[in-house]
């Protein structure tokens, strides 16, 4: 069972278990991405394999007063090409996270895609966020905020498949998770997601979602608040409890992502997940403390 009350709990934890994990970051020319793998090159937990134009990326560094010692470097003048190269690390296990740097999401996407070097599993990418969650004391996985944008039934599934990979290989064995609508009963016309939630539940209780605990639908108070779960009289083996909490659309999913992050100031960590080793892509605006977790939760569950 994983002992952490917060997000960066992970990084003693990855800190002591573990030989660090080579990151293969493509166009680490920014302060952030820079930043952040020095900070998981200082505590252990990677070892920076920065991917690009290699004397650009000195430059940078110096520029921003960033030590880069400790780092590995594969030289790619063409940028065009960079992507592709650190993916194809990964895939050759040469590293075991790839991580993106100043390339557009959809040109590393692109390369992680590829049949030929890139990172095919068979299975949906989603990603999936470690919150910090102070009124439950432990970090509740938020999933899917930033890939699949209307997933139907089929996916939701492997959405939920992910994320519980995710918190297992944190040690969770059983993880809850909490399909969320805005009410707690199906609503066919006028709510089809909640149909959705209830059919998961249902595939998740005749065994089809391994140790999934799943539940659904639950608005989010009834997922997290016992209190909420007092008042309401809801009763279930999720509710006021949840591990992983599955948002219907990546429209509510991102919203509530980033009310977490800038209303409630919460950290977080992030990864996608569902190709053969995780990959860290953060947004533009992300500090390197945000990356810096997604380093360390990458690193906690790559070849676990």
């Amino acid at each position: 069972m994983i002992c952490i009350k917060k997000v960066e709990d992970l990084v003693p934890l990855v800190r002591d278990r573990q030989k660090p994990a080579t990151v293969a970051c493509a166009a680490p020319q920014d302060a952030e991405s820079l930043e952040a793998l020095r900070m998981a090159a200082d505590e252990g937990i990677a070892k920076p394999l920065a991917v690009g134009n290699k004397p650009a990326i000195i430059t940078a560094a110096e520029t921003l007063g960033i030590s880069l010692e400790g780092f590995e470097f594969l030289d790619v003048p063409e940028r065009d090409e960079v992507a592709e190269r650190a993916t194809q690390l990964v895939h050759d296990g040469r590293a075991s996270v790839l991580m993106k740097g100043t390339l557009p999401t959809r040109q590393l996407l692109h390369a992680v895609l590829d049949r030929d070097i890139g990172l095919r599993s068979g299975r949906i990418l989603s990603h999936v966020a470690l919150f910090d969650a102070p009124p439950l004391g432990k970090p509740v996985a938020i999933t899917d905020a930033g890939v699949n944008i209307n997933p139907n039934l089929s996916r939701k599934i492997e959405i939920v498949k992910n994320a519980t990979e995710i918190m297992e290989r944190l040690g969770i064995s059983r993880p809850k998770v909490a399909i969320l609508a805005a009410v707690e009963d199906v609503r066919l016309r006028d709510m089809p997601v909640t149909l959705h939630a209830k059919l998961i539940q249902r595939i998740a209780e005749a065994g089809q979602l391994g140790n999934a605990v799943v539940q659904g639908p639950l608005a989010l108070d009834g997922a997290v608040s016992p209190e909420v779960v007092r008042v309401k009289g809801l009763t279930g083996p999720v509710v006021g409890r949840a591990d992983i909490l599955v948002v219907p659309t990546i429209e509510s999913g991102n919203i509530f992502y980033k009310a977490l992050t800038y209303f409630g100031g919460l950290e977080c960590a992030g990864v996608l997940w569902g190709a053969t080793a995780p990959v860290v892509i953060t947004s533009r605006t992300d500090t390197a403390r945000v990356k810096f977790l997604g380093i360390t939760l990458a690193a906690a569950v790559a070849g676990a």
